[in-house]
């Protein structure tokens, strides 16, 4: 009784409104008409009275059997092989006529002569005739017909004749459809009942204003109670996305073994992109399959292009023979999506003219034409990094490539060869991934070629790498597909509530 009282003190307006009606309405649909209120509304009040164990609501899903777009049409207009029957009422006709007589499209004339063959309706000789069926046919009604004028119905209350009917209508185009439909009901509690006794009419105070304190309205109205105890909304505040987060730490390694940071633009030309560091021009990486072009051209600092042209053709004072043709500027000057952030380390070769000893990196986004798997995407995350000294060796670039991947919290390290075209010798690192139970490429590196370095006037070892961050990601937040990274394909849950145990 005591419970009831104090419940009868802390219902808002809304449930106050709701709770009365539930004695003759059961379903959202009722109430809806009974309080004209919103669904929102009824279902946010629904949800408070649950809350307060005042009411209990069920939920079950039903499969309802309707009409869809043809089936509307066919329920007006007549089904297309009772139109075929009808226009063989008369006399017997070529399907031509037929076909224009009785309005039906190839396919409506092609279902339809198959299945009053199959009803022993009709014969086909030089015309289309009916049958002595067919003509018993015309004073009935198809199957067809009795089901679709019954919808909509539950899919689990049809009959056995309506299943076997609904079964040969679903073989043909947009007839009937299958419509998921969510059912609520509620029910009163023992102690919604015994609250329904109480006068739920009282008019009680939502708030106290600064009015209400100056001209006293305040006194002797009784306000409503509040429940510390409510279920409320759980509100998710600003959080630094997890690929953001380890960038940040990216960043901070760097800075902490001495490197600075470099920054350029998405967009770029294929001049910094792949002809300053002495990719050809007949490379497959310019392709459509791995580049993404645009339909637009940029431009190329002159004195540079002459340096990096001689380079190409015949090698310049590099002692090699270039790659033997002749270069396109034009080729050069074409503006694409950049594919790899090597570009920004040979503009800050060029426009900062950088000294040696000297260390830096860029984190930045880069694009290519890849398919999607769970170890590619066509756009991603690349940390750029290069060191210039002299007597650099290989086994310098392997220390600073450990020495940050053990920074990283990740151990398993091991080196394979490869080939770049603007680095000799060069290799990749592989890192050991636990969900993926594999090997998978984080990192390519190797030693910048004399022929990529000649045109900048630098003549001492330049050791350089390149490696995908989300890769990376994917091993700290033990991911077993890149997508749950980076994407809009992610877990908004597990972006909103991710560990951090690296």
């Amino acid at each position: 009784m005591e419970e009831a009282d104090n419940l009868g003190k802390s219902l808002t307006p809304l449930e106050r409104k709701i709770l009365p009606l539930l004695k003759e309405n059961n379903n959202i649909s009722s109430l809806k008409n009974s309080s004209r209120l919103s669904e929102t509304e009824i279902s946010r009040g629904l949800q408070w009275l649950e809350n307060k164990k005042l009411i209990t609501i069920s939920r079950a899903e039903k499969e309802i059997l309707d009409l869809d777009e043809n089936g509307k049409n066919y329920l007006k207009d007549s089904l297309p092989e009772r139109r075929f029957l009808n226009s063989l009422s008369q006399n017997s006709l070529k399907l031509d006529e037929i076909k224009d007589k009785a309005c039906l499209n190839d396919d409506e004339l092609r279902i339809s002569l198959g299945l009053l063959k199959r009803k022993n309706a009709i014969e086909i000789k030089d015309k289309v005739s009916l049958t002595i069926n067919g003509n018993k046919l015309l004073k009935e009604k198809f199957p067809e017909e009795e089901l679709l004028k019954k919808l909509p119905l539950e899919l689990n209350k049809l009959t056995e004749k309506d299943k076997i009917v609904f079964f040969e209508l679903k073989k043909r185009k947009k007839i009937v459809q299958v419509n998921e439909e969510k059912e609520i009901s509620v029910s009163l509690t023992p102690l919604g009942h015994e609250l329904l006794k109480k006068d739920l009419k009282k008019d009680l105070l939502e708030t106290l204003t600064k009015e209400m304190l100056m001209n006293g309205s305040w006194k002797n109205k009784e306000f409503r109670h509040y429940s510390l105890k409510s279920i409320t909304p759980k509100i998710y505040g600003g959080r630094i996305h997890p690929l953001n987060l380890v960038i940040s730490k990216i960043k901070k390694i760097f800075l902490n073994m001495g490197f600075k940071e470099m920054k350029s633009s998405w967009v770029d030309t294929s001049f910094w992109c792949m002809d300053s560091m002495w990719i050809p021009q007949d490379h497959p990486s310019r392709e459509v399959q791995d580049t993404f072009f645009l339909p637009y051209k940029g431009s190329i600092p002159a004195e540079l292009a002459k340096k990096v042209a001689a380079v190409h053709e015949h090698g310049s004072k590099t002692g090699s023979k270039g790659h033997g043709y002749k270069w396109n500027p034009e080729i050069a000057k074409q503006l694409i999506l950049r594919t790899h952030t090597t570009a920004t380390t040979y503009r800050y070769f060029h426009q900062k003219n950088i000294k040696y000893p000297a260390k830096y990196f860029c984190v930045g986004r880069i694009f290519r034409n890849e398919s999607i798997d769970a170890t590619h995407l066509p756009e991603f995350h690349q940390v750029e990094g290069f060191v210039m000294d002299e007597g650099l060796t290989l086994r310098d670039l392997m220390g600073y490539i450990k020495e940050f991947y053990s920074k990283m919290g990740i151990n398993k390290i091991k080196f394979k060869p490869a080939f770049n075209p603007y680095t000799e010798p060069s290799f990749e690192a592989l890192g050991y991934n636990e969900e993926l139970g594999k090997w998978i490429e984080l990192i390519n590196s190797g030693m910048f070629r004399p022929e990529s370095l000649e045109p900048y006037g630098i003549n001492v070892p330049v050791i350089a790498w390149g490696l995908g961050v989300e890769r990376l990601a994917m091993m700290l937040y033990k991911k077993s597909d890149i997508r749950e990274i980076f994407g809009s394909s992610s877990d908004l849950n597990w972006l909103r509530d991710y560990d951090i145990k690296w």
